[in-house]
């Protein structure tokens, strides 16, 4: 029987190609290791989307995956705009690195570093303007593994208490709202329990630099009888109704007056009845005075 012998140039031919297999094995270990790391740490964004107040604070949550054993050798939070890759707030090195932040974010972000051992990664935004509506990337990574979640922000403000203004033409009234928020609202005009005809009114719309709209919406009626008329206006963003409604009362003086609680309609009541007291007062003084100057003659005496 035959003997399997090798040279030494042979042994040194396996022993590279063991070594080399090894080294393989090695770095697909690593992979496959560093693959599963990966893939047990998770970004999670608690919402995709969120409606933030305009000049007012608001949280972008985001957490990320912890365990008894997570490292947080390391460990970085990187918050990005996705549209421009504007840096929001950035932390590593255990700080936050404000020098790796856009200037339009300046005092304006914070995160929670108390909470990071907790898998808190979001970022607090103060003073929201209509220059942060957009897309945010939040990135977490650390010695466990790295991922990203995204999330749309968009702006809304809740429209102001609107502004009643009354223009009496010849031959008609028109009737006018005013008031200010964020996005453009939907206006509506209704004559009773009827939607008024859409041509009889005027909707327009300023934008300031602040980002917020003025809407002016008018309606030009003929007023032959008493008649209700409502101004509805709706911010679909917030969830936003503000209802308006005037009584058009129409007698001898024909008036115009708008749907007043009780308590104001008895002090405007009582305010121009004080009104008509005062002038009467006055006008009797002055009479008083008149007929007294009138009463008065002159004496004469002759001289000596």
């Amino acid at each position: 029987m035959g003997k399997c012998s090798y040279s030494q140039a042979g042994l040194e031919r396996v022993y590279l190609q063991g070594e080399k297999a090894m080294r393989g094995y090695s770095q697909f270990s690593l992979l496959v290791l560093r693959g599963l790391l990966t893939a047990a740490f998770r970004v999670q964004m608690i919402k995709k989307e969120l409606t933030a107040i305009i000049n007012q604070t608001v949280v972008l949550e985001c957490s990320f995956t912890v365990t008894e054993e997570s490292p947080f050798e390391n460990f970085l939070v990187t918050w990005q705009r996705v549209e421009s890759n504007e840096v929001v707030h950035s932390y590593y090195y255990g700080k936050d690195q404000f020098s790796e932040q856009d200037a339009q974010y300046s005092n304006r972000t914070s995160l929670f570093p108390k909470e990071f051992k907790t898998g808190n990664a979001s970022l607090r935004l103060e003073g929201v303007n209509i220059k942060d509506i957009g897309k945010y990337q939040c990135y977490v990574s650390n010695t466990a593994g790295n991922d990203n979640g995204i999330i749309s922000v968009t702006s809304a403000a809740y429209y102001s208490e609107p502004v009643l203004t009354v223009r009496q033409k010849l031959l008609s009234t028109i009737l006018m709202f005013e008031s200010s928020g964020y996005p453009k609202a939907d206006i509506s005009w209704y004559n009773g329990g009827n939607l008024a005809a859409y041509f009889l009114s005027n909707c327009s719309y300023y934008q300031a630099a602040d980002g917020l709209y003025t809407v002016q919406s008018s309606m030009e009626i003929n007023i032959t009888g008493s008649s209700t008329y409502t101004f509805v206006l709706r911010n679909a963003a917030v969830n936003q109704t503000i209802s308006r409604t005037l009584k058009l009362l129409v007698g001898e003086d024909s008036s115009l007056m708008p749907n007043l609680p009780l308590d104001c309609s008895r002090m405007m009541s009582f305010i121009l009845v004080a009104l008509f007291v005062i002038i009467a007062l006055a006008m009797i003084l002055h009479q008083l005075k008149y007929m007294k100057r009138k009463t008065i003659k002159p004496i004469i005496t002759d001289s000596p």
